[in-house]
């Protein structure tokens, strides 16, 4: 992805467009797993440990990326459905969808409701968001505020044959 449609994205998000958003958010764009804040600082050395946090919340305030549970203490960070599936229509278009608006929520609620997994051999955490959470019931008076869902196993590259 090129930088002007980087900047687009950070516009549309209504984000002020720095060096560390657009290395960031690239990133992002770039990985096939989900990213620790301590990937980014071994990733960018440039930038200081504040920066990266304040740039993570600023972009899970826009929905641009969202966390993810994992048990290893550090938190995960992944790239929203909704800017995924943005820059994977570019892939395969000529006309890039990222030059219009998109339809996200800027509210700051995550609403990328897949299940993630985590690999147990290689340790990635990876969104799947063709897969999505199963609808919970709960008993009467009870209220939903988030549902998560990480299934434990072995990924493609790591799967025992």
């Amino acid at each position: 992805m090129n930088q002007d449609k980087i900047e687009n994205l950070l516009q549309q998000h209504q984000l002020r467009i720095t060096k560390c958003r657009t290395d960031i958010i690239l990133f992002f764009l770039e990985a096939s797993f989900a990213l620790s804040a301590k990937d980014l600082e071994n990733k960018f050395p440039q930038y200081d440990r504040v920066t990266i946090y304040r740039t993570l919340h600023s972009f899970i305030e826009k929905n641009m990326i969202h966390p993810i549970p994992s048990d290893g203490g550090a938190a995960l960070y992944g790239l929203s459905d909704s800017i995924r599936k943005s820059s994977n229509e570019e892939d395969s278009q000529q006309h890039s969808p990222l030059m219009e608006p998109l339809e996200v929520s800027l509210t700051g609620l995550h609403h990328d409701e897949h299940i993630h997994f985590s690999c147990h051999a290689c340790g990635r955490t990876l969104c799947l968001p063709e897969q999505t959470i199963p609808k919970v019931n709960l008993p009467q008076g009870y209220q939903v505020r988030e549902v998560e869902m990480v299934v434990k196993g072995y990924c493609k590259s790591c799967s025992p044959s």
